[in-house]
């Protein structure tokens, strides 16, 4: 079985909903993974599905933040979105056309991709939108 849960410390941004929609992302590629690996192409299929169609409401809703706090890295960020997307895209066609083989890698490497842009590019926009603190500041979080 190959390792598809790339979920470390390293990829929490401490931006309370990124690192949600995040964990839920590499979920699913972590399920498909095991659905493709188990040979069960019909799960394989539904879980892609669900891949695409939420990876594409969170990079929606992700550049709709750029937009909101006037992110300088936009455009860059957008066509990283872009690219994922695509990469989902091959899984799908892989799937339909019976290459399991194919799809699996496709989705290992979807997983290092995704791992990726959370810890390089995610993290920047996080940075960006994170309010400051005053130093000495003490937050106490609302419960």
């Amino acid at each position: 079985m190959i390792e598809a849960h790339a979920w470390n410390e390293k990829l929490d941004l401490g931006h309370e909903a990124m690192d949600h929609e995040h964990h839920l992302q590499i979920a699913l590629v972590t399920a498909l993974t095991e659905a493709i690996e188990q040979a069960r192409p019909w799960m394989a299929r539904q879980l892609s599905a669900q891949l695409l169609s939420y990876s594409g409401i969170h990079f929606g809703s992700e550049e709709m933040l750029m937009q909101a706090s006037a992110f300088v890295g936009l455009p860059d960020h957008a066509s990283e979105h872009r690219t994922l997307l695509e990469a989902m895209r091959e899984i799908q066609g892989a799937l339909e056309r019976g290459e399991d083989d194919l799809a699996l890698a496709f989705a290992v490497e979807l997983r290092a991709g995704l791992a990726g842009h959370m810890a390089g590019s995610d993290r920047r926009l996080a940075d960006h939108v994170r309010p400051v603190q005053p130093a000495g500041a003490v937050v106490i979080p609302i419960r």
